[in-house]
């Protein structure tokens, strides 16, 4: 998050916070969406210069515009930097007034003749608290994942819906997929802690690979048995289903010269042999790829064009078969 230090008007205390774009939303000229050069991250802050200045939000700055109205109230953060927000679209995602933090009598306190409203969060968790209500998107700042997980708790402790601003492509939704590739199993706690069930099942599918056997003490309890279990299921049940796919072997083909039914019955054992091998060691993330390398090399020995197109042909429906499991494991999970 980047800030502007600005001096501190006569009786003022305090700073301020972020940048950020949205549809409804618009800042108005360009300080909102500043960038440090060279990184690929929107720095977070910077250090306060002159011991009389104040840092101000270069999202949530004083020319933030909302359907033509100016910021009517700052929020100031436990680093003491100032967002200018607009008292409606902070109502209009808490449904207790911040907590009981929002008074109705407040008063200005001397900085562009704003009322301002101490919070307990550091700017970053405020950044982002701020952002969601707002629906703008935060990504470029890069917050770690305990500054996301600090900013649930603070929405959901000043009664923001969260499933409702973490539907499916909703900045918030994308803010925690994020963290999917690099760190599947820690954000999946997350969204389960919060009850953010689209999260969890679109997070779910990066955990495929992942061995529930090192799953973290930790983990387990933030994620909570609800979720756990229905982790547990969806890979029990990827398994299962491969191996019902598996244990179906090549289809007999008509009785033909140089092939008997004794004959056909060796490709009947080579598969099993090769299913056998596949189920010891499977994971519920296996490719069809792996699959068809596994499956394959069992026509090497088999002479009869029929038993070998036989072959191929199950092979193929493996494959197909495997990919519509694949791709209903939401299903799957949300059927717990």
């Amino acid at each position: 998050m980047e800030y502007f230090d600005l001096p501190r008007a006569s009786g003022s205390a305090g700073s301020t916070a972020q940048q950020g774009a949205g549809s409804v939303v618009t800042p108005s000229g360009e300080s909102s969406n500043l960038g440090v050069q060279g990184s690929n991250r929107t720095p977070v802050g910077t250090p306060l210069g002159h011991p009389n200045s104040i840092s101000i939000s270069t999202a949530f700055n004083p020319t933030l515009s909302v359907d033509g109205a100016a910021p009517d109230l700052m929020l100031v953060s436990l680093d003491r930097v100032h967002f200018y927000v607009h008292r409606s679209k902070i109502l209009a995602a808490s449904n207790n007034l911040l907590a009981g933090q929002l008074p109705l009598d407040i008063k200005p306190d001397g900085t562009h003749g704003l009322p301002a409203v101490d919070t307990p969060h550091h700017s970053d968790v405020l950044n982002v608290v701020l952002h969601t209500m707002y629906g703008m998107a935060c990504l470029h700042y890069f917050p770690s994942l305990e500054v996301v997980d600090a900013a649930l708790s603070a929405l959901a402790l000043y009664g923001t819906p969260l499933q409702q601003y973490a539907r499916p492509n909703q900045p918030l939704y994308l803010l925690l997929l994020s963290f999917a590739p690099y760190h599947p199993i820690e954000v999946y706690a997350v969204a389960a802690c919060h009850g953010l069930e689209d999260a969890a099942v679109a997070i779910s599918s990066h955990l495929l690979a992942y061995d529930l056997a090192n799953l973290p003490d930790g983990a387990a309890q933030k994620m909570g048995p609800l979720y756990l279990k229905r982790l547990l299921v969806l890979h029990q049940s990827r398994i299962a289903a491969l191996r019902a796919i598996l244990f179906k072997p090549p289809s007999a083909h008509p009785a033909a010269p140089g092939c008997t039914a004794e004959t056909q019955q060796q490709l009947t054992r080579a598969w099993a042999f090769a299913v056998a091998q596949i189920v010891w060691d499977i994971l519920p993330n296996v490719s069809t790829n792996a699959l068809k390398s596994r499956l394959e090399p069992i026509g090497a020995k088999i002479d009869c064009p029929s038993c070998a197109a036989m072959l191929h042909q199950r092979v193929q429906e493996v494959e197909y078969e495997w990919l519509a499991v694949k791709v209903s494991y939401s299903i799957v999970l949300r059927r717990v």
